[in-house]
């Protein structure tokens, strides 16, 4: 079992959002003011939603404008099964949450074919349309009358004028507060920060998208349905006019304005626009839609990034480093273990006859690719060869138009890019998927979160830079040192076949020096089976083993690197230059 860490920046947000959050419930009481207690009741209720819809927005890159819709569906289950049909507030509770997470799990369902604002418009949709039906379906929600409740249980002071659901609704933003924390530490959690970044470099690793884009859904649902089913004794009343779309985009301005992605940010976010425009300014409450739009815009112009998201920019542009510890290959290539090359026997890439076709043009026509296992094995050919159109092939990003692909034996022609990666299929791409919005130790850590591994060989080796990374992100390194960052990544996934597309693009030649390097490195120690695509033909002919060569979508030659120079065929395709 891992232990969960946060960094710096995290345990100072983290500490000042639970302060903010116990005081805003604590003071009010002890000083007495049922004013301010009220409020800040309904804002800690809000709040709890709004780190929720931060989650949905920032890690998992949803945009829905349906969270109020979700929150009001679960205080209304609860006035009606509660309040119309004379059961349990207990029996409410759970009734209106079980109706949150189903409403969640219909908005997850658009989110698998829809993404960005295009989803915004399904959720608001449902935003717009839902306190219509709530007033159109009258005889089972008491149409424009709402529904009276109170929960004397839950509002009956203990001591020092706290309630019992003062204390539930402090316990339910702390614990919003803390889970986003957590997630972000964890496998899940980044899992679904990379299928949100680059959907391309979660598949590589093995992670379905749209799964995960269902889960955080799901997530998110269940949190908001708690406290919209705490909504009812908050107030003892519901109705259809306190849902109505204005909550919805309240809820997404509050993460906007607070500081997308930051985690204190929803605090401060519900903070202005909830108290300035119903507490502060009561008297023009009615034009609080204006308001939330207006302050969002007043505060876009001063904090582009929000609130805290400035705030933080300028506390790191203090602090930032010119330079971060780079990830030395001679450091890996020291690791004093070694792993057996497989046997030979088999093939570890088998291609037949693979066709495909773009329109009229035939990017691949008819190619045969046998990889031994544990090999370097080069893919060289000019450009518009159909080299990288075959990596996709082979890892399952485009589908073919005929022959068949497989790995280790086994068929993957018509299967998805994820379920090919977790075959033991890792992936590097043209323009490396470094994921920026990650620090460095956790682009490593989503490579070893593959097979849930974080005590692995090279984690263990690099482990001495771990507090360093941990506080830097990528856009500190050096090219070159992005591109071993992603193929590190993929080694820390354990992939048994590696899938390098143009990985010595942009070095420097000590930098290809060492690149080489780490690539027999990969074979001859790990026996790793590499498949390397590359127009810097005296590296290839340096690292592998055997070389195809590529012409027009077809396969023009094939074998050992001495027999491919000596091929006239290979000879008149490259002459004139170094370089396919």
């Amino acid at each position: 079992m891992n232990r969960v860490r946060f960094d710096a920046a995290t345990r100072l947000h983290l500490l000042l959002g639970i302060i903010a959050v116990a005081g805003s419930i604590l003071l009010p009481a002890l000083l007495g003011s049922a004013y301010w207690t009220h409020n800040f009741l309904i804002v800690n209720l809000f709040v709890a939603v709004a780190v929720l819809q931060n989650m949905l927005l920032a890690d998992a890159g949803q945009v829905s404008f349906g969270q109020g819709a979700v929150f009001g569906l679960s205080a209304f289950t609860v006035g009606i099964v509660a309040g119309l049909w004379g059961h349990s507030y207990a029996a409410g509770f759970l009734a209106g949450v079980a109706m949150a997470v189903v409403l969640g799990l219909l908005f997850a369902l658009p989110a698998l074919r829809v993404q960005g604002y295009y989803l915004g418009f399904v959720t608001l949709s449902a935003a717009v349309v839902f306190p219509e039906m709530l007033v159109a379906f009258n005889d089972l929600t008491n149409g424009i009358n709402g529904i009276t409740r109170a929960v004397p249980a839950l509002t009956t002071p203990l001591g020092l004028g706290l309630t019992p659901i003062a204390l539930m609704v402090m316990a339910l933003a702390i614990a919003a507060l803390l889970f986003h924390a957590t997630l972000r530490a964890t496998r899940l959690g980044r899992r679904i920060r990379v299928a949100a970044v680059s959907p391309e470099a979660a598949m590589a690793l093995g992670i379905n998208p749209g799964a995960l884009r269902f889960i955080a859904f799901t997530i998110a649902a269940t949190g908001t349905g708690l406290a919209g089913a705490l909504y009812v004794p908050v107030l003892g009343f519901v109705s259809p006019y306190a849902f109505r779309v204005d909550l919805s985009i309240f809820f997404f301005f509050s993460v906007v304005v607070g500081g997308n992605g930051q985690l204190i940010g929803p605090v401060i976010g519900v903070w202005i626009l909830y108290l300035v425009p119903n507490a502060l300014l009561a008297d023009l409450a009615n034009y609080r839609l204006l308001g939330y739009g207006f302050v969002a815009l007043l505060i876009m112009l001063a904090f582009p990034d929000g609130v805290v998201g400035t705030i933080e920019a300028l506390r790191r542009r203090r602090r930032l480093r010119t330079q971060v510890t780079g990830i030395s290959v001679d450091r890996v290539l020291a690791w004093p273990g070694a792993r057996p090359r497989p046997p030979t026997q088999g093939q570890a890439i088998t291609v037949r006859g693979v066709r495909k076709t773009f329109g009229s043009l035939a990017a691949l026509d008819g190619v045969d690719l046998a990889v031994i296992p544990g090999s370097v094995h080069g893919l060289v050919g000019p450009n518009g060869s159909g080299k990288t159109t075959l990596l996709n092939v082979i890892s399952g990003f485009i589908a073919l138009n005929a022959g068949s692909v497989a790995i280790n034996g086994t068929d993957t022609s018509r299967a998805p890019a994820y379920r090919v990666a977790r075959l033991g299929v890792g992936r590097t791409f043209q323009t490396p998927r470094v994921l920026e919005e990650m620090s460095i130790w956790e682009n490593l850590e989503i490579g070893a979160d593959v097979k849930g591994d974080h005590s692995n060989w090279l984690l263990a080796l690099l482990a001495p830079f771990r507090t360093e990374w941990s506080e830097n992100r990528p856009d500190l390194l050096a090219h070159a040192q992005r591109r071993v960052l992603e193929v590190l990544r993929t080694v820390a996934g354990d992939a048994d076949i590696l899938l390098l597309d143009e990985p010595a693009a942009g070095l420097s030649a000590a930098e290809r020096r060492d690149f080489a390097r780490l690539v027999r490195f990969l074979s001859e120690r790990l026996g790793k089976t590499v498949l390397l695509v590359e127009h810097d033909l005296a590296l290839v002919w340096k690292v592998a083993d055997r070389i195809t060569v590529l012409d027009a979508g077809q396969v023009i030659a094939e074998g050992p690197p001495d027999t491919i120079a000596a091929d006239p065929r290979v000879r008149r395709l490259f002459i004139g230059g170094a370089d396919a």
